[in-house]
């Protein structure tokens, strides 16, 4: 039998790559939004990706992934969650440019081959269609990050976090 503790930790993982999931599927959704509305082709940016299953798979498992991010302890170093949704975002968004971009696509660092605007786009893509619903449907599980369940923050009996 595991702890109670041990419970609450795997209760808010289980919840930090479900709402990063749930992001995935949003982030799914938004480029092919903005290239349906030519607003990335408007500006010069060529990211007008068709809806396809593999991606979409790819998205919500890498967005769970992601997810786990959620737990860190930023709230008590920035109090605005939009604020924390942000700093999320960049963490994908620097994979992409820096990692990605270079090394699978013929399209260099922050993806310039793309468009000069395309690190813009990576990062609204990511925040806005991945790490804002995200992290928001974490909150809305009752979660702000693991700091919610240090030992020293929970008062009373730990059963009523569990039910």
């Amino acid at each position: 039998m595991v702890s109670r503790m041990a419970q609450l930790h795997i209760q808010i993982l289980s919840v930090a790559f479900a709402a990063g999931a749930l992001g995935g599927f949003f982030n799914f959704l938004i480029a092919p939004l903005f290239g349906a509305l030519h607003i990335t082709t408007a500006l010069g940016v060529h990211i007008a990706p068709a809806l396809v299953k593999a991606d979409l798979y790819s998205k919500i498992f890498w967005g769970g992934l992601w997810g786990f991010l959620f737990v860190l302890p930023l709230r008590k170093y920035i109090k605005s969650w939009w604020a924390r949704a942000f700093i999320f975002g960049l963490f994908p968004s620097a994979v992409q440019m820096f990692v990605v971009f270079p090394n699978a696509t013929p399209f260099g660092i922050g993806g310039i081959g793309l468009g000069k605007l395309t690190p813009l786009f990576v990062i609204i893509f990511n925040t806005l269609g991945w790490s804002v619903p995200g992290y928001f449907w974490f909150r809305l599980a009752g979660y702000e990050d693991a700091e919610s369940l240090r030992p020293h923050r929970i008062t009373g009996d730990t059963e009523a976090l569990l039910d």
